[in-house]
Parts: C-alpha cells; sequence; structure tokens
C-alpha cells in the first residue's frame, strides 16, 4: 500500500492543528473528502491516495525547502510529494510547518509520532485479536504442524498481535519501515496494518466477512533475484463464497507475473478445512495434498518467518 488515506489525512491535519473546513468533493472521485487550511493554502483528499492544493498553491520555494528535508529535488520519488501532491503524513506535516514559519525537526517528529500513535491506538484493539474459526480442523500431523507454523507467521506479518513484544515509538523506526494503519472509520468495519522494507512487505486485513495474512520477500538464489509471496486469508461465508481457510505460496522469477502458468516457478493453494490442494484458477484440478507439499509449504513460511523478523520486525521493538 502506498500513498496516503483519508482517515491518515484527516489524522495529521488534526494532529497538526490545521483549520478544518467543508467537506469537498474529491479531485479524483466524486466523494466527500476532508479539507484543511494552512496559510490560505487549501489542503483537501483526492478520495484516491493522495492530498491536492486547492485555492492558493504552496510557494515554489516552501515546496522545494520541503522536498529538501527528504533529501529530494524534484517531487517525482511518490513517497511524500508528487506534481501538486502530498502522498505521506509526515510529507503533510513538513510542509503546513514550513508555510507557517515554525518548522523544527522536533516539532515535526513529535507530531508525526502523535499521528501514528493515534492511528495505531485507535486500531488496536481490532487488529490484536482474530476471529475465531468456526469449522472444524483437519487434525493430521502434517496439518497440526502447519497450523503450528502459521500461527508464528501471522505473528510476524501482524506483530501488534504479539503481546510480548515492546514496541519503539513510530519516528523511531519509519524510516525504516514504512507503516500503514487504518485507524478508524473504514467501510465494512475493515481494519488493516502493513509494514514494508526495501526487500520485504507484509499486510493484514480484516473485515466482516473474515480475514487475510500477506508477505512478499525477495531473495537471492544463485545470484538472481527470486519473489516468495505467501497468503494466508479465512474466509467466513459472508460474501456468498465458501466457508474456507487457504493457505498459498507463490515463488517466481518475477514479482509482478501474477498467477499465470510458469513451468518452473510454485503456485501451491491448501485448504486447511479440505486438506485439498490445488493451484491458483484451477482449483477444479484439486487434490488431497501430499506430505511433499505441505512440506514445501512449511518450508517457505519458516524462510519466510526468519526473514521478516530481520528485515522488519526487529526493527520495529526494543532491544
Amino acid at each position: 500500500m502506498s500513498g496516503i488515506t483519508i482517515n491518515e489525512f484527516t489524522v495529521a491535519m488534526e494532529t497538526y492543528g490545521a483549520n478544518r473546513l467543508e467537506n469537498r468533493s474529491g479531485s479524483r472521485y466524486p466523494v466527500s473528502v476532508p479539507c484543511f487550511e494552512v496559510c490560505g493554502v487549501a489542503f483537501m483528499h483526492s478520495g484516491s491516495y493522495y492530498i491536492v492544493q486547492r485555492d492558493r498553491k504552496v510557494p515554489d520555494d516552501i515546496m522545494n525547502q520541503a522536498m529538501a528535508k527528504f533529501g529530494a529535488e524534484h517531487p517525482g520519488d511518490r513517497k511524500n510529494y508528487w506534481w501538486g501532491e502530498v502522498h505521506s503524513i509526515k510529507g503533510m506535516i513538513v510542509l503546513a510547518s514550513l508555510l507557517e514559519g515554525k518548522y523544527a525537526t522536533e516539532l515535526v517528529d513529535e507530531l508525526t509520532n502523535n499521528a501514528y500513535k493515534r492511528l495505531l491506538a485507535e486500531t488496536a484493539e481490532n487488529i490484536k485479536t482474530v476471529e475465531e474459526i468456526q469449522f472444524k480442523k483437519i487434525n493430521t500431523r502434517k496439518m497440526k504442524e502447519l497450523r503450528n507454523v502459521l500461527s508464528a507467521y501471522s505473528q510476524v506479518v501482524n506483530p501488534f498481535c504479539n503481546s510480548q513484544l515492546r514496541f519503539k515509538d513510530p519516528i523511531e523506526y519509519l524510516d525504516k519501515v514504512a507503516l500503514k494503519v487504518s485507524g478508524k472509520n473504514i467501510s465494512k468495519n475493515a481494519v488493516y496494518v502493513s509494514l514494508s522494507s526495501n526487500t520485504s512487505s507484509v499486510d493484514y486485513r480484516k473485515d466482516i466477512e473474515g480475514w487475510s495474512y500477506q508477505s512478499g520477500i525477495i531473495l537471492q538464489r544463485n545470484r538472481r533475484n527470486k519473489y516468495l509471496k505467501i497468503g494466508h486469508y479465512y474466509n467466513n461465508g459472508l460474501d456468498k463464497h465458501s466457508v474456507d481457510e487457504v493457505i498459498y505460496v507463490d515463488y517466481s522469477d518475477r514479482a509482478d507475473r501474477g498467477y499465470y502458468d510458469h513451468p518452473d516457478d510454485l503456485d501451491l493453494r491448501i485448504s486447511l478445512k479440505t486438506g485439498l490442494a490445488w493451484k491458483t484458477y484451477h482449483e477444479d484440478q484439486a487434490h488431497l495434498a501430499t506430505d511433499k507439499e505441505l512440506d514445501i509449504v512449511i518450508s517457505h513460511l519458516k524462510d519466510s518467518i526468519k526473514r521478516i523478523k530481520h528485515r522488519i520486525v526487529n526493527k520495529m521493538v526494543q532491544n
């Protein structure tokens, strides 16, 4: 996930103390979006994933100063700024404070930290609990082993559900790990947490229809990049699809290959409800998962756990 959500924008501007204006229609999608004013510039959410300026343009010298705070010479990286757009919580707070002539590194860090802490607090109850599975579980030895590893996997994809961890303040790790968190006011009672570094990303989502854990990591194999994507999801049937719990592994030479058939790649899905295994889009050819297939999934899960801990979680927790 990239960019800034409507709720993140609202929390950032309220934390900063900007003047709230009446909602307007989004610049990209015709939905009612929040709008705030700083020094005559109206900042409003696009309705998509960025903030736009209205009524008055941010002076070029202020924009250049804002970009320089992030080591950028032009707004083309999309991490914080784009042409006429703001893409991050910290980018918005930096720009607002420069406009008002009160920029200080300590102030920006404090406000940014407080915004993320508020988002985490708003989401805390929902990201620390997981909906109970309602169907009878398969209790073969291999399936029990898989479930044990999946339990460890869930706690690195969404480390906030691990009560044993003590986290640093967000500002202490935001330069190493990008954090996205839903906060409140999300449709369908959905909540999410997304964490990413340069070589790994994890994503946890939960709504009224179930939940999902996902990860993506880059691996080096024989001096070539390999891409390992893993997902674990539960559907409770409210979306009119079958109640099921599924683990999938996608291992490929290409990050963007999707689910197309490549003979040398791994594309495997296993239902923890039925014990069946299949390739994506080929559930009609499902067969009972073999011990070899389960071992492959367990091996990739353990590899992912190890690397996510090192690349993401360890950077967020207190020593």
